[in-house]
């Protein structure tokens, strides 16, 4: 599978970076292409240099077994008090790291495993495609994947947008 080399912008990074920038509980949604979708709530636990994400998950939970199937998945990112909303469209894969799983683990993850150690515990990395934010200063969904040149956008109708990151 070839994944995407966000580290081309680095600007854009940083500015998803921003949005970002804590260990928060999201929604991750599987079966895509399936009415409804099969949606739970999941803690990203780091997105690292390269700006993919990284979750911990249960070997017989419904979305591991989604991902063996069909590895398209959707995060939706919300932070009420800082007014950010992303969606982000990816690709899950199932990681076995004892190193990874180390940097990661907290003694908050001992709620749903017995710990680091337990045997149904893996990491799932999340490679973005694509991702859009709301930005709250001008009410307008941005694509973080579009032209960005100073800090704005160019719209097709050559207006300037706020906040526009292309990653």
């Amino acid at each position: 599978m070839d994944k995407k080399n966000y580290m081309k912008n680095p600007e854009g990074l940083r500015k998803l970076r921003t949005l970002i920038d804590e260990q928060k509980t999201v929604m991750v949604g599987s079966q895509l292409d399936k009415i409804p979708i099969s949606v739970c709530p999941m803690t990203l636990q780091q997105m690292d240099e390269k700006g993919d994400l990284w979750f911990f998950v249960s070997k017989e939970s419904g979305l591991f077994k989604d991902i063996e199937n069909d590895n398209r998945v959707q995060i939706i990112y919300t932070d009420d008090a800082k007014q950010s909303y992303i969606s982000i469209f990816g690709n899950a894969t199932h990681i076995k790291a004892t190193q990874k799983r180390d940097e990661l683990w907290n003694s908050n993850l001992l709620k749903w495993f017995d710990g680091k150690e337990d045997s149904n515990l893996t990491l799932i990395s999340i490679n973005m495609e694509n991702a859009f934010y709301w930005d709250h200063e001008n009410s307008k969904l941005i694509s973080f994947f579009e032209n960005f040149k100073g800090g704005t956008a160019k719209t097709n109708a050559g207006k300037e947008e706020k906040g526009y990151v292309n990653l």
